[in-house]
């Protein structure tokens, strides 16, 4: 039978009340709120939402890349506050991910969004076990409710556990159950009728299939069946509403007016796989051995970074760097007040009298670590003495860093700042710069300095100042990395540990002086030693071949009255004697009593650090973004880039001269042809025709790498440029050809195309290649002015 997600039991997270259904009174029929269900889903770094919207009765979803906490909170809010659920579906993976369940249980939505969502306690909040019954379920959405009187302020929503997110049931119901009224074939005008009519007779024959289409045609369009994380989210949703909201349903089929994708965010351009891929913004080389490719448990990867665009921007000196870089690059900016920010400070480190300070910047940036892994082992416990090695040398560095950042670059910051005002105020009529806010004007009369500015805001000096001070007073750094397997503490740090350590160190002289005394004393024993065992303590150990062991009673008769056997290890037998109790008592164990206390002040030291957490995140968060920039800016003196200038979206321009394909320009060398582009308002699509082999599918991809470039905040390939924002970059190039896809290669090509018009907007760049291909021209040429005909009139 069918997984439901239908609650039983219920468990606490945190201070947020768990219910399993009971907790309240069940509202009228008449002041019931809409259900909005969202399922949620997460693998690895992939997030994937779906929500069913009982007002609307339609589905919206997201699939999207979470690389570090802050960016699963952004998205987790973004889609929170766009659905407004009253129910969200988890599983396992959510449920054990504790940051995450966090994230979900105490995120603030705002006020009601006036769709029957609330954000001020009223609603229900917890995690509640799944079990089979439809039925149950429907009572349990409708009824459960939290107590608040436990705490202030509680989620407008439950959490509801589900055990329906297995891929292959997610598929088939997807598949089989999900019927979207817009999705079905629209009537045409006449006109449209006889078009295809016409064309049919090219392609109609004998043999012409008179089956209906599938729902993975239409679905495909929409839907991307490759990301299994959206298909369990969606899945999951699906099998919820069918056991309840749609149970009457004839088949349990859920019927929905549309399905859509959310709203592209305001802050970042959306990129789908297959933009990535055409574009080659990122690229993976394989090992040719399969079996050593993304194996478990492997501490090493076979894989690796192939010829990208990724791979020609990164210059990056530290791992921090290069992991915000590929942050970058997978979202690119939207925002043109950011993007032209990102310009400033390339500009100032492009600058001749900047590069000495540039090569200290580059030259410290080396030393910069994880802190995100070093803090997260310090977190579970698990730190290893480097990592507070390499945390000294981060500290030291960023503290250099900051030094030159607020001293030398600044002083040159200005100064070309203020040459330039003053080229700007002889450049106008009346010698003024226009007026403008305060903040305003910082930014305009002095951008370098601002930007400087900005970045030393988000670092803490004195944190890391006071932080350092601290790890030098406590740690020796010489004899840690020496010693490799623990922590030395600095001598004078800790008076007892001191003096323990100095008795440690001449144990072997006290032991030697202690056996004289015992074997002085017995001069019936021939020979023996004085040892000092962990966990046992002082004992006296002489060889038993030379004191009559008798083998049978394991005993020595020849033995002192006072030595206490203990145990027999080869040749030596051990014993404890007064002299031994007294070394215990006087002296103790001392090797475990240092360790004990070096471990107990290594604990205190991580204490003191993670208390500092946050500050330590956001000044090497700064210093990610410092090298990030620097690596584009050594990027574009390298390749010949130049600036562009970045227009908004309602002027909708691609201006290019002379644009060079980044990647394409390295594999001919002088032989690439630059080529001009032209798009605005006024010419919104630009046909392409050539023979084979003359550089329109290269052309294309050009045209969307800059563009895609120019919202990373990087330099471009060209001679001048001026391109406009765009929410969304699609691609149809028709590159990949596989057999696991229920449709044959034109039937992907129309999928692919109907997914661009159904995702599109008005600002959305759009590459297609060979749309078509292999089919009679007339039939392209339909099919591609039937769909673009709301562009040309």
């Amino acid at each position: 039978g069918e997984s439901s997600n239908n609650p039983s039991n219920s468990m606490n997270h945190g201070a947020n009340n768990v219910t399993a259904g009971g907790g309240g009174d069940e509202a009228p029929p008449d002041t019931e709120p809409a259900l909005r269900v969202l399922s949620f889903y997460e693998q690895g770094s992939h997030i994937a939402f779906a929500c069913y919207s009982e007002d609307e009765n339609e589905i919206k979803f997201e699939d999207a890349a979470a690389h570090n906490g802050t960016d699963t909170e952004r998205i987790v809010q973004g889609v929170l506050l766009e659905t407004r659920p009253n129910l969200i579906l988890v599983g396992n993976k959510v449920v054990a991910n504790a940051p995450l369940l966090e994230c979900l249980t105490t995120m603030h939505l705002g006020a009601e969004d006036g769709n029957g969502g609330t954000s001020n306690g009223q609603g229900g909040t917890g995690v509640t076990q799944s079990a089979e019954g439809g039925a149950q379920a429907t009572a349990q959405s409708e009824s459960a409710q939290t107590d608040t009187s436990q705490t202030a302020a509680t989620i407008p929503y439950q959490l509801l556990k589900s055990s329906a997110f297995e891929p292959r049931q997610c598929r088939s119901v997807i598949l089989h159950k999900l019927r979207v009224l817009t999705l079905m074939r629209h009537p045409m005008t006449a006109n449209q009728h006889d078009d295809f009519a016409h064309a049919q007779n090219y392609t109609a024959g004998p043999h012409a299939s008179t089956q209906p289409s599938s729902n993975f045609h239409s679905l495909a369009s929409i839907i991307n069946f490759d990301s299994p994380t959206l298909i369990r989210a969606l899945g999951s949703l699906l099998t919820y509403l069918r056991n309840t909201a749609f149970r009457l349903e004839e088949g349990f089929t859920v019927t929905i007016n549309n399905i859509r994708r959310c709203p592209a965010s305001d802050s970042f351009m959306r990129l789908e796989e297959s933009t990535l891929r055409t574009l080659r913004i990122f690229a993976t080389d394989h090992h040719p051995l399969v079996a050593n490719n993304n194996v478990k448990g492997r501490s090493y990867q076979k894989s690796k970074e192939g010829f990208s665009l990724f791979t020609l921007l990164d210059r990056t000196k530290s791992k921090a760097g290069r992991e915000r870089l590929r942050q970058w690059m997978t979202q690119p900016l939207r925002d043109v007040a950011k993007i032209r920010r990102r310009h400033v400070g390339m500009d100032l480190f492009l600058h001749p009298e900047c590069h000495p300070a540039v090569s200290l910047l580059l030259e410290r940036l080396s030393d910069v670590g994880s802190m995100d892994s070093i803090l997260l082992r310090m977190q579970r416990c698990c730190a290893q003495p480097n990592d507070f090695l390499v945390l000294g040398r981060m500290l030291d560095a960023s503290y250099a860093i900051i030094a030159t950042l607020g001293g030398e670059l600044r002083e040159k910051a200005y100064k070309l700042d203020r040459e330039n005002r003053d080229q700007q105020c002889m450049d106008t009529d009346d010698g003024t710069i226009p007026s403008v806010s305060e903040t305003g004007r910082e930014q305009q009369e002095y951008p370098s300095v601002a930007y400087i500015d900005e970045l030393l805001r988000r670092c803490h000096v004195p944190v890391i100042r006071n932080l350092r001070e601290r790890m030098v007073s406590v740690i020796d750094e010489e004899v840690t990395a020496e010693a490799k397997d623990h922590v030395v503490i600095h001598y004078g740090f800790h008076e007892e540990l001191d003096r323990a350590k100095e008795t440690f160190e001449t144990l072997d002289e006290t032991l030697s002086e202690v056996g004289r005394q015992v074997l002085a004393k017995h001069q019936d024993l021939i020979s023996l030693k004085v040892v000092f065992l962990p966990q046992v303590g002082f004992l006296v150990s002489i060889d038993k071949r030379q004191h009559a062991h008798d083998e049978t009673t394991n005993t020595f008769p020849s033995i002192p009255e006072d030595f206490e056997f203990v145990f027999v290890q080869d040749d030596d037998a051990f014993f404890k004697s007064d002299e031994m109790n007294q070394l215990d008592e006087e002296i103790g164990d001392l090797d475990a009593f240092i360790k004990d206390t070096e471990a107990l002040i290594v604990s205190d030291l991580e204490e003191e650090i993670l208390e500092c957490e946050s500050e330590l995140r956001i000044t090497f968060s700064a210093l990610a973004d410092l090298d990030c920039i620097l690596s584009l800016a050594g990027c574009a003196a390298d390749l010949n880039f130049v600036k562009p200038e970045i227009a908004s979206a309602e002027e909708g321009v691609i201006h290019i001269e002379n644009g060079r394909h980044p990647l394409q320009e390295l594999i001919v060398n002088d032989e690439f042809i630059p080529n001009d582009t032209m798009m605005d308002n006024d010419n919104r699509v630009m046909i392409v025709t050539g023979p084979n082999f003359s550089g329109k599918s290269c052309y294309a991809r050009q045209v969307g790498v800059l563009v895609y470039l120019a919202h990373v905040g990087s330099y471009l390939p060209c001679d001048c440029a001026k391109i406009s924002v765009v929410d969304q970059i699609l691609v149809n190039f028709g590159d990949v050809e596989t057999c696991s896809v229920p449709q044959s290669t034109f039937q992907r090509d129309l999928t692919a195309m109907a997914g661009i018009m159904r995702k599109s907007t008005p600002n959305t760049l759009v590459l297609i290649d060979e749309f078509g291909k292999g089919k009679c021209c007339f039939l392209f040429t339909l099919v591609f002015g039937w769909n673009f005909q709301p562009l040309f009139y």
